[in-house]
């Protein structure tokens, strides 16, 4: 298989987890990029790292920081030393509904996943490792 029908396949298939997922983000005043953004919160507290990680335009994320703020789900601090600068923080709520958002995407991905035995899903899992650490490891040159 070219690798041009793997990126169509991935791509559609990123598409069909999302999309049984998307209603129930909805409930919560999500899409898929605002739910990658608040889970990634946890980790990464500045905008543009974010940005990076989640490979969107710096507006882009400013503008979904901001809806999330009308949410409540997650609030702006700024930074010591530095008021130009601001890190993003969740909030309780947010916290809340991350876990939901989380555990709505996992439940559409096992639903799709449920289709392999527990061995091609580890092959699956490995493979995937595989490939995004050697991603990595071709961007940071």
């Amino acid at each position: 298989m070219h690798s041009w029908d793997l990126l169509q396949l991935h791509h559609q298939f990123y598409e069909r987890i999302t999309q049984n997922a998307e209603r129930a983000l909805a409930d919560d005043k999500l899409d898929i990029k605002g739910f990658f953004l608040l889970a990634a919160v946890e980790e990464l507290k500045h905008p543009a790292a974010l940005a990076k990680r989640l490979i969107l335009p710096k507006p882009t994320v400013t503008f979904l920081i901001k809806k999330l703020e009308q949410a409540q789900y997650v609030k702006r601090k700024t930074v010591e030393g530095d008021l130009r600068r601001f890190e993003i923080q969740l909030t309780p709520l947010g916290r809340e509904v991350c876990e939901r958002g989380r555990k709505t995407l996992s439940g559409a991905f096992d639903a799709i996943l449920s289709q392999l035995s527990p061995g091609e899903r580890m092959q699956y899992g490995e493979l995937l490792r595989k490939c995004v650490t050697s991603a990595a490891g071709q961007t940071e040159t």
